[in-house]
């Protein structure tokens, strides 16, 4: 049984491992760029603190092709989910195939034991090579940039996509076990695993542990690093708030030492429109205050594994549909 799933699947593999072998050789190049840059423009000064003007530099040649290299790692699983698990089971349910094997000593079991097995593992190891290589291209970058629980970022490293490659298979293989329609299959695969990959980091990342909270005071430095000011009347929300080696999940809006908001003519009084520094200045002058919910990078690691064991469950959750209705269901 596992030389026939073989035979059916070598195609695909090979494909796979070609798409592999070029995706290697533009990560190998990508990342000697990179440490050639790093090392040198700004390993020397690392220890110290380069100038800002050298990190900024360094992370805008770089970050539109990290962040595309990240994205596209982040639609691999689901295109495994769509290409290799929907036709799984549905293309023999379609073809008829299925038959020849189930009229002989083998199992309906075993039958998709083997399948998910060979194909799903295949699957797993080919994201987890491109997870490697692409941790190890942008290395240097992460390093700079620090900001390992971005989306994108967390996303792409770690252990998470391969969690992903598996709840992206078994979702191909148990809505093309549902639809048998290849077709059909491939597209709804693709779009209920966009929907979980948006609804997850969304409505559920922030929350696996309990947020921690700070008190944070808006001065110059804070201001000058934040995305935005936005004035409402004595309403002040700054965008962009950041605490050392945290994720900042939320701020709220700013209020002075006595917990009251600030005084709106003050605030009309420091706004400088096309003169950003004077309205830091201004506003870093009035003791303002915001409370900060965030999640310390300590739990990078710990939130990794939560969410691996949230989309592993929900993979063991699909691969258990896939084998009841295949004995129950399917004739």
């Amino acid at each position: 049984m596992t030389w026939v799933t073989w035979r059916q699947f070598r195609t695909q593999a090979i494909a796979g491992a070609l798409a592999l072998a070029v995706a290697a050789a533009g990560l190998l190049v990508l990342g000697l760029r990179i440490r050639g840059d790093y090392d040198g423009s700004l390993a020397g000064c690392a220890a110290e603190g380069c100038a800002p003007g050298l990190v900024s530099g360094f992370e805008d040649r770089y970050a539109t092709v990290v962040m595309l290299t990240d994205l596209a790692l982040m639609t691999v699983p689901g295109l495994l989910g769509a290409f290799w698990g929907a036709p799984l089971i549905s293309g023999e349910l379609a073809a008829g195939t299925h038959r020849l094997a189930w009229h002989q000593s083998v199992t309906r079991t075993r039958w998709l034991a083997v399948k998910l097995l060979v194909v799903g593992l295949a699957a797993v190891a080919l994201t987890g090579l491109l997870d490697l290589l692409t941790a190890w291209s942008a290395h240097p970058y992460d390093t700079v940039r620090a900001d390992r629980f971005s989306s994108l970022v967390f996303g792409a490293r770690g252990v998470v996509p391969l969690s992903y490659a598996a709840f992206a298979f078994t979702l191909g293989a148990a809505t093309g076990l549902l639809l048998r329609r290849p077709v059909a299959a491939m597209g709804l695969t693709l779009a209920v695993f966009a929907a979980v990959q948006f609804a997850v980091p969304t409505a559920l990342r922030s929350d696996y542990l309990p947020p921690r909270t700070a008190d944070v005071r808006l001065d110059a430095t804070t201001l000058g690093h934040a995305d935005g000011i936005v004035l409402d009347g004595s309403s002040l929300a700054i965008g962009g708030i950041s605490l050392p080696d945290a994720w900042v999940v939320s701020a709220g809006h700013a209020v002075d030492p006595a917990g009251r908001p600030p005084d709106g003519e003050k605030l009309d009084a420091c706004l400088a429109p096309g003169r950003f520094d004077r309205t830091v200045r201004c506003l870093a002058q009035l003791d303002l205050h915001v409370a900060a919910t965030y999640q310390p990078n300590t739990r990078y690691w710990p939130f990794q594994l939560i969410e691996s064991a949230l989309y592993a469950a929900m993979a063991a959750a699909l691969s258990g549909l896939c084998f009841v209705w295949i004995r129950r269901r399917t004739t």
